[in-house]
């Protein structure tokens, strides 16, 4: 950890009120974590409680694991999952309703490792927030799906209609960061080779963090169904989220 680093979460953590011991067993019943602790509310997503288990836990004993963190490295990635939602007005967060995010040193699902999932029955995002380099995007990524999930659009049979090809239906393994461009034509990235769905929240995620690299590449390219799909995308974004998403002019 750099002087830097270190420096700025101490100081939030000093300025920080400490929750409760019972606003956390409220918060444990409300997400079926055992043990969640309740960080500081971060500017940049207002209404959204933020927590961490400081031991490996296992949520109503079900598939998902959600990996022990400390204090200081769970309000690390606190700041930049709120630093990824800051892209969003605040309307649109109360539009999916996210109530929690819980961060996880590391994140699995019947043992195989994710990078985390939206839980819409109960207003969240697990997180795995160890890897730094790749959490904005993993946030808004998720964050699509739980959009999704509330508008009833993960089938998406327009999206099908327009696009259903070319879908691998399989999953590569863990969701990190995979780049602009390692898609084949017509995708942004590889990972929304897998299946629609993901193909909907990698274009999500990317309009909002590199806008002018996805321009770039379909100008590159000449890509005009990848350019399809992000009209498509801005459509419904404005549709779902009243958010204005697209790339720029």
């Amino acid at each position: 950890m750099s002087l830097g680093r270190a420096a700025l979460i101490a100081l939030a953590l000093a300025a920080a009120p400490v929750a409760s011991g019972a606003d956390e067993r409220q918060a444990a019943r409300d997400t079926e974590f055992d043990g969640l602790k309740l960080l500081d509310a971060q500017p940049g997503a207002p209404g959204v409680q933020f927590g961490y288990v400081e031991k490996d836990t296992r949520p109503s004993e079900g598939i998902y694991t959600c990996g022990g963190m400390r204090r200081d490295e769970a309000g690390y990635a606190a700041s930049t999952v709120a630093g990824a939602l800051s892209n969003l007005p605040a309307g649109a967060l109360a539009r999916v309703s996210l109530r929690y995010v819980v961060l996880c040193g590391g994140a699995t699902e019947a043992g195989k490792t994710i990078g985390g999932i939206p839980v819409a029955p109960l207003n969240l995002l697990m997180l795995d927030g160890s890897d730094a380099g790749s959490l904005a995007h993993r946030t808004l990524h998720e964050l699509f799906h739980l959009a999704e999930y509330r508008s009833g659009g993960i089938g998406d049979a327009d999206w099908a209609g327009q696009f259903g090809g070319g879908y691998n239906n399989r999953y590569p393994g863990l969701l990190t960061k995979a780049p602009i461009g390692s898609g084949k034509p017509g995708f942004v990235t590889s990972y929304g080779e897998s299946h629609p769905h993901e193909d909907r929240a990698e274009l999500f995620a990317y309009l909002l963090l590199a806008p002018r690299e996805i321009a770039d590449l379909i100008s590159r390219r000449g890509d005009a169904v990848l350019r399809r799909k992000v009209d498509f995308m801005s459509d419904k974004c404005a549709r779902v989220l009243g958010l204005s998403i697209g790339l720029p002019r």
